[in-house]
């Protein structure tokens, strides 16, 4: 179940943000959201793998696409293969 929230935000921020969101194709809402289960998450893992420095200094380091094509991808990955 969704619930409403009310955030008070600096107003150039809050229109900056809204204009990332929608070019990334997102609502601010969506951003909110994933920012928190994001902040959650890294919190979680870092607990858990307090024994892995390694993995915590990787954590994070992979910039994968916002929105990856895996048709696209596949379709590159099987010409690659198969030329």
């Amino acid at each position: 179940m969704e619930t409403k929230l009310t955030l008070s935000i600096e107003s150039g921020l809050v229109q900056t943000a809204k204009d990332y969101a929608k070019k990334k194709g997102y609502t601010l809402s969506n951003l909110v959201e994933n920012y928190f289960l994001t902040l959650i998450k890294i919190e979680e893992t870092e607990q858990t793998n307090s024994n892995a420095p390694i993995a915590n200094a990787l954590f994070g380091s992979l910039n994968a696409p916002d929105k990856p094509d895996y048709k696209e991808e596949l379709t590159d990955f099987l010409i690659r293969k198969y030329l």
